[in-house]
């Protein structure tokens, strides 16, 4: 009975171990390219599988790239929770807008793919919704910095503008002509500091 148990556990733990390869294949491939544009041998053939074997696992390329999209939002978002000072604090705001430019830089193949996904992406109304609920998470994180605002809608449009400021500076800065990777980063906090700074300003009674 035990060693039934345990044989039922080492195939679990097989299956995940080979979910995760998938994963991390596609996440790369994505990064390269639109979910609809990548094909399924593309990706098997970055993980080094049969492409059969994805089918196990996932039904198509957009099932594989909401998940993906998923897991990786949520790990971005974990990650910014835990060095956020707390809520309605300048120094909230200045650590999530130098978190989320570095995290963005330093993970690249995350930020192409969520960005290629924005400009030229379409999904299902099943992948919109599961991918609606990390986006939601995302953006009740940006509201606990905005929650001096007493009114709940201004909030959640601080939020969007704050994310809307911080996705264009590193649109606009992230390759730089003439600048080193850390000279960019350190211009796009500098741009993204300025960004808070107009943030305070316009909240500011009177």
């Amino acid at each position: 009975m035990q060693k039934n148990s345990t044989l039922r556990q080492l195939k679990a733990r097989e299956r995940e171990v080979r979910r995760d390869l998938i994963i991390d294949a596609a996440r790369k491939v994505f990064g390269t390219k639109t979910y609809d544009k990548v094909s399924m041998q593309e990706i098997a053939n970055e993980a080094g599988i049969a492409k059969s074997s994805i089918y196990t696992y996932f039904q198509n390329q957009e099932d594989l790239f909401v998940e993906a999209a998923y897991r990786d939002t949520n790990r971005f978002i974990n990650e910014l929770e835990q060095r956020l000072a707390g809520p309605d604090d300048r120094a909230a705001i200045e650590t999530l807008i130098d978190e989320f430019i570095e995290y963005c830089t330093v993970n690249e193949i995350y930020w192409k793919m969520i960005t290629r996904f924005s400009l030229y992406g379409e999904i299902s109304n099943a992948s919109a919704r599961k991918l609606d609920v990390v986006a939601r998470r995302f953006m009740d994180m940006l509201d606990l910095v905005f929650e001096g605002e007493a009114d709940t809608e201004q909030r959640r449009l601080f939020s969007h503008a704050l994310f809307a400021a911080l996705s264009g500076i590193l649109i606009a800065f992230r390759k730089y002509p003439g600048r080193s990777a850390e000279e960019s980063l350190a211009h796009m906090k500098k741009v993204g500091q300025l960004v808070q700074k107009m943030f305070a300003a316009y909240r500011q009674p009177g």
